[in-house]
């Protein structure tokens, strides 16, 4: 049932990202927009005149944005600071929040996990007292709705950790936690350079 949520504002991406290629701006962009790794790389080949930059490092978070063809997109990136369990053999693990003004898409919130997620079993992001279930496809999870995205974006603002939870297609369950330090910071940065109102 959750594969199958959409959003038919937001059109849901449903990708992944291969395990080795997370640092480059280019990829998570591609992901951002809902392209694969592949198609983001060749996308920046096709169009040299594309732009995406780092516009701020706030303790773990990223901002970037990206212009193309006069049309403008903003994400920050950040990594866990705690896996488990540690022994666990997985790719790249990440959360990313994107701004597509001209699609009027805001906090679009995206979770990779690093390893095939288990079919129709949400994942759970945990702020605080707020947990918000997340449906799933391939290695990534989303919020069901923008309302839902919103709803975490103002609980990642307030809170101190985030804490996500999976299941991978083999059984094994994972808890990721992400320090919250420096997310507030990162999301204003993103706000400004794609001309989006912060919201309480």
């Amino acid at each position: 049932m959750f594969a199958a949520m959409t959003d038919n504002k937001a059109h849901r991406p449903a990708v992944s990202l291969p395990a080795s290629l997370l640092l480059l701006p280019v990829l998570c962009l591609g992901l951002a927009l809902g392209a694969s790794a592949a198609q983001a790389a060749q996308a920046k080949k096709a169009d040299p005149k594309a732009e995406t930059k780092r516009i701020g490092k706030f303790t773990g978070w990223d901002a970037y944005e990206h212009t193309d063809k006069g049309a403008k997109l903003c994400y920050l990136h950040a990594q866990p600071q705690k896996k488990e369990p540690a022994s666990a053999k997985r790719g790249e693990i990440y959360i990313l929040v994107t701004h597509k003004p001209k699609e009027k898409i805001r906090n679009e919130v995206s979770i990779y996990f690093g390893y095939p997620l288990k079919e129709a079993t949400p994942a759970q992001a945990v702020i605080g007292g707020t947990t918000i279930e997340m449906f799933t496809h391939q290695e990534a999870a989303w919020a069901a709705d923008a309302t839902t995205d919103q709803k975490l974006v103002d609980a990642l603002r307030k809170g101190k950790t985030l804490v996500v939870k999976g299941e991978s297609s083999r059984g094994t369950k994972t808890t990721d936690t992400y320090d919250l330090d420096g997310f507030t910071q990162a999301l204003q940065a993103i706000d400004k350079a794609c001309g989006v109102g912060a919201t309480s």
